[in-house]
């Protein structure tokens, strides 16, 4: 059986992952698409005053109305699909899961961004692409907003000739 691990969330890349991947393998009979959603760990200080049933409760109902439209339209395509969801680091929780359910591929939806956004942020694809031993098949969305392309690169030459001139001096 091809199964294909798909991370779903409200977002628009995740729609276009999720589009590609039935466009893609949604003509054979043995593709099953699994749609995940993870959930981040609460921190330790709220888990102190809630029980672990009530927080499992409430994850499992925000990880269904993040796949919701991710439902709706795997519904609508007649294709095979479950869901699930997980907690914790999404790289990990998602590579565990694709482990566990033993696909064949993962189809991960990102958004373009240039190399010092991702350097400075905490990228699902990255770290996937870095653990993962599943092959990733990445779909990229929309171009680079002005502001992303010219704008943080143009801060980070900033703020790297300022040490610079910091470090000279």
């Amino acid at each position: 059986m091809n199964k294909i691990l798909v991370p779903v969330d409200e977002s628009s890349n995740s729609m276009m992952a999720l589009k590609h991947a039935v466009n893609a393998y949604g003509g054979d009979p043995e593709a099953h698409f699994h749609i995940c959603n993870v959930q981040p760990t609460l921190h330790t200080h709220i888990r102190k005053f809630l029980n672990k049933k009530t927080i499992a409760e409430w994850q499992e109902e925000r990880a269904k109305m993040a796949a919701q439209s991710a439902t709706d339209f795997l519904e609508k395509a007649g294709v095979n699909f479950s869901f699930s969801y997980a907690t914790g680091d999404k790289g990990e929780a998602l590579r565990d899961e694709a482990q566990r359910l033993d696909c064949s591929r993962i189809v991960i939806g990102t958004a373009k961004k240039n190399t010092l956004s991702r350097l400075f942020e905490n990228s699902t694809t990255a770290k996937l692409l870095e653990i993962s031993d599943i092959p990733v098949e990445v779909i990229t969305g929309k171009s680079l907003s002005t502001l992303e392309r010219w704008g943080i690169p143009a801060v980070g030459a900033s703020a790297a000739t300022a040490l610079m001139a910091a470090v000279i001096d």
